[in-house]
């Protein structure tokens, strides 16, 4: 339907208008489920599994070595494990006496090969 209406402004000028009606439907959209994820993960800054393990890689990989070393030694009472130095795949750990923090020994391990020398 068309609509044409006129109506004077105060400067006494005649103004067209021209008003197309149309049929809305109004439609109510159900909000989209997301199994398994949290209102708080929804609504913040949340990093899914994927983008993770892309962001912890250098960790993980860092938490392998120290278990492999902790493997090889045969226990974690008393004792830290730290990480001295890398070079490409190749890990320096040092084994400290956790009251004194003296080493007691060192470790080369290759996380390529999952390898562990003292």
């Amino acid at each position: 339907m068309n609509q044409t209406t006129k109506t004077n402004t105060v400067e006494e000028n005649e103004i067209e208008t021209n008003t197309e009606t149309e049929n809305i439907v109004n439609e109510t959209v159900a909000p989209t489920i997301q199994p398994n994820v949290t209102e708080e993960e929804i609504n913040s800054d949340y990093i899914g599994s994927e983008e993770q393990q892309t962001v912890n890689t250098e960790q993980t990989e860092e938490e392998k070595v120290i278990e492999l070393v902790k493997n090889e030694y045969g226990t974690d009472q008393g004792v830290t494990f730290n990480i001295a130095n890398k070079e490409g795949t190749i890990y320096h750990v040092s084994v400290n006496d956790a009251e004194t923090t003296a080493v007691l020994t060192w470790y080369t391990v290759d996380i390529s090969t999952n390898t562990v020398t003292q």
